[in-house]
């Protein structure tokens, strides 16, 4: 079970199996459900999970997914010293329908510097950041099964041609919900110790009704988005000039092998890594999410040391140029006298100047 859930639970090991009522109590903690007030008044709730003092990072979820889901990210952002924030976008959990503002919301949490990771329709959101607050991001952007247009992923053309009355219904909400269920049947990795042993049909069991009792309208503006329904993006991925690397299984039933292609064939910067058997549900593989938080870890390492070699070089250019003005200040007298003294030359009086170029001349 999950660092969190074992000091919540009623149960004494990481090896026990929770129960249902050890799983809503790890979902009801403080830092599962906190709210950020924007200056216009509009709340937005968020999910905190990993190192208290870890380099932070922004994870943008896929369709219909809520701050929940960061729970599985709790393990492994911990080991790799990384802080994992979720947003739950306008419409979702307890965020009110409001446009997102990452930059306020970063401002407000007095963070100048994040990565940041996108997983199905969660990298449009998070590729719009990279176009918009590239400087403050660090290192890669990082994408799981991502989310393109419809144009593009050569799959569910269909759904475009449906009503939008009935692409907002209720039912059509506890669908994309249940595909979430289905998604989070991804095999489990052997390899990483890392992972969640919980029951995940009880975790899951706990999220979808987590998700129904606090908003199913941020489902349908998801959906609107995805399929450009209202509006277009607003810009395209190949303005994107940050790099990034691309997870997608070979099984995934929604992302095609030509959307992938056309990412890693259009971005400036992009790496497509293919995962054989994997599907659309890459967020539940630990071997993924781990290979994503060490790629994170590792640009944070380097970013730190690009800035103390920086921090070190300023420091000793500023030493030189004080020495420098010091040096000025100095001689500046005497500079002085050495070109008043240059009108004695020409009445065969030797200058300061002649004596300091060539001293064994006297």
């Amino acid at each position: 079970m999950s660092r969190r859930m074992a000091e919540t639970a009623s149960v004494l090991s990481f090896d026990s199996i929770p129960t249902m009522a050890d799983v809503e109590a790890t979902l009801g903690c403080v830092d599962m459900n906190q709210r950020f007030e924007l200056y216009s008044g509009r709340l937005v709730s968020f999910a905190e999970v990993g190192h208290p003092c870890g380099h932070p990072v922004f994870c943008f979820l896929g369709l219909g997914c809520m701050r929940y889901y960061s729970i599985i990210l709790e393990d492994l952002a911990f080991k790799h010293s990384l802080r994992i924030y979720c947003i739950d976008r306008p419409g979702v959990g307890m965020s009110h329908a409001s446009d997102p503002d990452l930059y306020k919301i970063a401002n407000g949490m007095n963070i100048q510097k994040f990565s940041i990771m996108g997983h199905s329709c969660g990298a449009i959101y998070a590729m719009a950041c990279a176009l918009r607050l590239k400087s403050r991001i660090v290192g890669t952007v990082w994408l799981m099964s991502p989310w393109v247009h419809l144009t593009l992923a050569k799959r569910m053309k269909w759904i475009k041609h449906m009503p939008t009355s009935l692409l907002k219904s209720t039912s059509t909400a506890n669908l994309l919900y249940k595909s979430l269920a289905i998604a989070a049947k991804e095999p489990p990795s052997s390899t990483d110790p890392n992972i969640l042993n919980y029951d995940r049909e009880k975790l899951i069991k706990a999220m979808l009704e987590d998700n129904k009792a606090e908003s199913l309208e941020g489902a349908n503006n998801d959906l609107m988005v995805c399929l450009e329904l209202n509006n277009s993006f607003g810009f395209s991925y190949k303005d994107v000039t940050l790099p990034v690397h691309v997870f997608w299984g070979t099984k995934d039933p929604v992302i095609s092998r030509e959307a992938v292609d056309w990412m890693e064939q259009r971005l400036p910067q992009c790496t497509l890594s293919v995962i054989e058997g994997g599907t659309h549900g890459l967020l539940w593989r630990a071997d993924v999410v781990s290979k994503i938080f060490k790629g994170i870890a590792s640009s944070w390492k380097l970013a730190e040391f690009e800035r103390s070699l920086s921090q070190r070089w300023s420091i000793k250019q500023l030493g030189l140029n004080k020495h420098h003005s010091y040096r000025n200040s100095t001689y500046a007298p005497l500079q002085q006298a050495i070109q008043t003294s240059n009108i004695y030359e020409s009445q065969g009086v030797y200058s300061s100047r002649q004596i300091f170029e060539d001293p064994d001349r006297f």
